[in-house]
């Protein structure tokens, strides 16, 4: 039986040949897609500061368009595959699974891009992660700690508000480039392969870079971070 993100797949197949929705039809000109899947490609081939521009444009339109969500919640469908992997608490497989994408995609539908402008494919799986762990920790309440796949994950105390460990990662990388212990765009790989569960190799082919190069820059940023005590 198709799993959820099987059926999502599927689903955007038969969006993707469709010529773009009025509500998109300007961003399709503007980046030179004739369709929806190749408005994906193009923003999955660009840079960060490109994507996050795409991005924001969407999600200006996402709450009133249901086509500018769907083309977000493809985007993001990497992201979503890797929170429904993290709590256990929620399920089997197919119902993380469901419960990510909700959560994705509710967030998707309410970002304050107003607030938010920028890194918001980040803000969004941030969210939707600390929507999961509510309803996770709601799930376990008889338990101790809740139960993850990460044990960073788990809050210390199970009647305390604990930030989500990717929104303490977020901020600590924000950090390390304001003091100069890194770089922004090696914060930027890091958010991409660690927060939005970003394949390596896929931004590697995207940049038209070495796949061990990016993997030599994430390693030695989380060296410099390891080294602060800021990682631990």
């Amino acid at each position: 039986m198709p799993s959820v993100f099987d059926r999502l797949e599927q689903d955007w197949e038969r969006f993707a040949d469709q010529r773009p929705c009025a509500e998109l039809a300007d961003l399709c000109d503007k980046v030179g897609a004739s369709s929806l899947g190749e408005l994906i490609q193009r923003v999955r081939a660009a840079s960060l500061v490109q994507s996050d521009a795409i991005l924001a444009f969407l999600a200006e339109r996402a709450p009133s368009s249901d086509c500018a969500a769907r083309a977000m919640l493809q985007l993001l469908m990497p992201g979503a595959c890797r929170l429904a992997s993290s709590w256990w608490a929620l399920g089997d497989a197919e119902e993380r699974a469901a419960a990510a994408v909700a959560a994705v995609y509710r967030r998707i539908r309410t970002y304050p891009i107003e607030r938010r402008p920028t890194k918001i494919a980040a803000n969004i799986l941030l969210d939707a992660g600390q929507d999961l762990w509510r309803a996770a920790k709601k799930a376990s309440r008889d338990a101790a700690h809740v139960i993850s796949v990460d044990p960073q994950a788990m809050p210390l105390n199970a009647g305390e508000e604990e930030p989500h460990p990717a929104e303490v990662l977020a901020e600590v990388l924000d950090d390390a480039v304001a003091d100069g212990l890194i770089s922004a765009g090696d914060a930027e790989l890091i958010t991409a392969t660690r927060i939005e569960g970003r394949r390596m190799a896929d931004l590697a082919a995207e940049r038209g870079a070495k796949l061990r190069t990016l993997q030599w820059r994430r390693q030695m940023a989380e060296a410099a971070l390891a080294g602060t005590g800021s990682a631990a």
